[in-house]
């Protein structure tokens, strides 16, 4: 059968042409790979947030430092005598405050109840005395230290017999010692509570050759009294009686706060 020449020219271009268009998609493909699919990320952030604890953080540990040295203790004379002299002006007598429970009342302020010893009988300036007798010393003969008590005899006519038969009616507390001996003694008074003079060595002398106090007069002269009675200080002193010093310990003579009444003298 005879071929149609046309025919065959056409089918054999039309085959051509679909290889060449296979061909170069193949070739292309190996020259361009595939597009990979694009998945969406969040978003990264500069900072990544922590989480906050509820509890603190804890504090860092403090330095270790040497505990602070407590201050030395006032000295207990010190003490005593500037409770003493915080009472100085305040009035006395019958009215305001008596010697004895003037001088406890410093000696309070050291640590120290004068009255512990005290018998149902004695009266405050006994009382004080006897506490000196057990727990200090007393003395005549050598000058007085800061804080020493010192006793008198005779101030005033205790029994009312017109006679210098009353022992101890008296007391006082010496604050300080001059160059001259003069010792000054804080005592409460019938006009009131103050700082007065008393020299041992002239006892019978109101002033000093300059002129100064040296004695004060203590009891009160009465028509009862012959001229040379006793009335100054020197005159009537009866002795000193040491409780606090370098040669005691305080708290040896510490004492328990006596509750027995004490009569005023």
């Amino acid at each position: 059968m005879a071929v149609n020449r046309h025919s065959l020219r056409r089918t054999t271009a039309v085959a051509i042409t679909a290889l060449t268009a296979a061909c170069v998609t193949s070739r292309r493909e190996e020259r361009e790979p595939a597009v990979p699919v694009m998945v969406a990320e969040a978003p990264q952030s500069d900072s990544i947030p922590v989480a906050i604890s509820s509890l603190a953080a804890p504090a860092e540990a403090p330095e270790s430092r040497p505990a602070p040295t407590p201050p030395a203790a006032p000295d207990p004379v010190e003490r005593l005598l500037n409770a003493a002299r915080a009472d100085l002006g305040r009035r006395g007598g019958s009215a305001g405050i008596d010697c004895s429970t003037y001088v406890r009342a410093a000696y309070l302020a050291a640590g120290i109840d004068l009255y512990a010893a005290a018998l149902p009988r004695d009266n405050g300036v006994q009382a004080i005395h006897r506490y000196v007798r057990r727990h200090g010393r007393l003395q005549r003969a050598r000058l007085p230290a800061k804080g020493d008590l010192v006793f008198f005899d005779n101030s005033y006519d205790r029994n009312r017999n017109h006679r210098l038969d009353d022992p101890l009616t008296h007391v006082g507390i010496v604050e300080d010692v001059l160059p001259d001996r003069t010792v000054l003694v804080l005592h409460a008074t019938n006009h009131g509570v103050v700082r007065e003079p008393m020299n041992l060595r002239r006892p019978h002398a109101l002033a000093g050759a300059s002129g100064q106090p040296i004695n004060a007069a203590l009891r009160r002269r009465s028509a009862y009294d012959a001229p040379r009675t006793p009335h100054l200080m020197s005159e009537l002193f009866a002795g000193f009686g040491t409780v606090l010093g370098e040669d005691r310990v305080a708290t040896r003579t510490v004492a328990r706060r006596s509750t027995r009444p004490v009569r005023r003298h």
